[in-house]
């Protein structure tokens, strides 16, 4: 009986196999890569994060992030996080240049319908966020990925700081001109909008506004409240590829560009610091036939970078995160599970890159004809068209899919 004790007692105490966390690198520290991080590291990796820029600063302007993306943040412990940053409680519309409302906008309803509400939030803070779930320490600075190779058992990457990462896995989170993308499937051409577009972020006028977006010929103004007094803001016109321009006439340009649009377009533009208004080309890249090859895939506009007219860029990063994760998580082979999670969301991406193409081709629409024909729809069906086009992008649940492995809105 004693010794039954005994062995009972060692059985008991005995120490079990020592497991090996499973590894990942993670090129680029956006909002994609650090989101990737925090869902991997929940679930039992190792993860670090190379970053090309030398230090992590508040940069870029706002952005709205919509139900199916602030479900997938909820999952990685960020809902505190939002509340304090975001602004949810805003009603807008769609308005012509002189202030002619087209369109009532309301998302009252969408916490309700959606399980989830909208969010603006300014880029600089939602990053912040995610890094400190994440962990500074496990973000590098200063690290532009400069090659890879991978074989059977790990994926080993150099960096332009001397450094060398070995890992289970490399995901190439590192943006629209992706080094990963590049060395995977050669040089891939973007696809030019036909537009440029300026961004910032302005002091809250005294005065009362509305939000939302503001359509003349050929050029837009959208504008969103952010917690702290200020409003995000974005302007666009079509411009040829390329243009030249100089960085310090960009306000000047703009108030011109806007002279005589509704109140508080120009007041926007005015009471923004020059130095802080950005400027850039937009592009989205075509659809590309594969992700993943073995141990190495892409994630957020590495793989479907898709221009900002319905809001989806950084939320489809986010939503890449939570299911790579999961995928990753459910499989003991790295390569079937990145085949895995690039069949669930690989046709999605596509179709909403295609959508948010074509909402912006509509948008900047020039032709006097075409300009009167766009205002008589957006009067008669626009509240209606934006509901049936939003409905299965903010439908989707990340985490549900990373769990079940269903790919959600039908077939690719």
């Amino acid at each position: 009986m004693n010794s039954n004790k005994i062995e009972k007692v060692a059985f008991e105490t005995a120490p079990g196999p020592t497991v090996t966390p499973k590894s990942a690198i993670i090129a680029g520290g956006g909002i994609g890569g650090l989101a990737a991080g925090i869902a991997l590291e929940q679930a039992g990796w190792q993860v670090s994060v190379f970053e090309q820029a030398a230090e992590f600063k508040a940069i870029g302007a706002g952005l709205t992030i919509w139900p199916n993306a602030v479900k997938a943040l909820y999952t990685l412990g960020l809902r505190e996080d939002l509340e304090k940053m975001g602004v949810s409680e805003f009603a807008g519309g769609f308005f012509t240049e002189k202030g002619e409302l087209l369109a009532k906008i309301s998302y009252a309803g969408i916490l309700e319908r959606y399980g989830a509400p909208i969010l603006a939030v300014h880029r600089a803070d939602l990053l912040d966020a995610l890094l400190n779930k994440l962990g500074k320490d496990r973000l590098r600075l200063g690290a532009k990925l400069l090659d890879f190779s991978q074989d059977e058992k790990g994926v080993t990457a150099n960096f332009s700081n001397g450094e060398t990462a070995q890992a289970d896995v490399l995901i190439g989170a590192d943006g629209i001109h992706s080094k990963v993308r590049k060395k995977l499937f050669g040089h891939k051409p973007l696809n030019y909008s036909g537009y440029t577009a300026w961004r910032g972020v302005a002091p809250t006028p005294k005065k009362p506004f509305e939000a939302g977006e503001t359509w003349g010929k050929g050029r837009r103004f959208g504008l969103v409240p952010l917690n702290g007094e200020a409003v995000y803001w974005f302007a666009t016109d079509n411009r040829p590829e390329g243009e030249p321009h100089d960085p310090a006439h960009r306000q000047e340009e703009l108030l011109t560009l806007f002279d005589g649009w509704r109140f508080p377009v120009k007041e926007l533009i005015a009471t923004t610091p020059a130095a802080n208004i950005l400027r850039n080309d937009i592009f989205d890249l075509p659809p590309l036939d594969k992700w993943t090859v073995g141990r190495v895939t892409l994630l957020g506009d590495a793989a479907h970078a898709m221009t900002p007219n319905l809001g989806q860029g950084a939320c489809q990063a986010i939503e890449d995160a939570v299911v790579l994760a999961g995928c990753l998580d459910q499989s003991a082979e790295v390569p079937l599970a990145l085949e895995h999670y690039e069949e669930l969301r690989r046709g999605r991406t596509t179709r909403i890159t295609r959508q948010a193409r074509q909402v912006g081709a509509v948008g900047q629409w020039r032709n006097p004809a075409l300009v009167w024909l766009r205002k008589q729809l957006a009067r008669l069906l626009l509240p209606r068209l934006q509901d049936r086009q939003l409905a299965p992008i903010l439908n989707y649940e990340a985490d549900r899919v990373a769990k079940t492995g269903v790919i959600l809105n039908g077939p690719r």
